[in-house]
């Protein structure tokens, strides 16, 4: 009887020595991939261009229905994905997303404001017209241009 009371105390002691040391390993994996490194910040740095430097320009239609936007400046580039971002009638917001063919040095992409399947429903009274490009070089580095519609 003593033999077997004995035994449970070593099972017991041996699972939790391995709980133990089960957990702090978990903790210390966990903790050590939160860590930011200094080259893990430089690589999560974001790469920002001028609209200017890219030639980036923004034009409303004169009906209100889409936006054009243009790029003179591409040769180095090698992909473009838009984000247009604007409001509309009651100041709600609304947006556009997508990708643009890179072909020579000039690019040119209409937007529609509003949604197209079958018919096209336009929004009205569409104001704050914003895009974001994440613009990747010949180089492989991915660089951030931002532009505002001037109304």
């Amino acid at each position: 009887m003593k033999n077997i009371v004995q035994d449970k105390k070593i099972v017991i002691g041996v699972v939790v020595l391995m709980l133990v040391i089960i957990g702090g390993a978990i903790f210390l994996l966990t903790s050590k991939k939160s860590d930011n490194s200094p080259q893990d910040q430089e690589q999560e740095q974001i790469l920002t261009l001028s609209a200017e430097e890219i030639g980036l320009t923004l034009s409303m239609a004169e009906d209100g229905k889409d936006v054009t936007m243009r790029v003179d400046n591409a040769e180095d580039i090698t992909s473009i994905e838009y984000e247009l971002s604007y409001n509309s009638e009651g100041d709600i917001p609304r947006g556009a997303i997508g990708t643009v063919e890179v072909k020579g040095r000039l690019i040119e992409k209409k937007i529609t404001l509003g949604t197209c399947s079958d018919v096209c429903h336009y929004d009205e009274n569409v104001t704050d017209v914003k895009i974001i490009l994440k613009v990747t070089k010949t180089d492989g580095k991915i660089y951030q241009v931002e532009k505002a519609l001037e109304q």
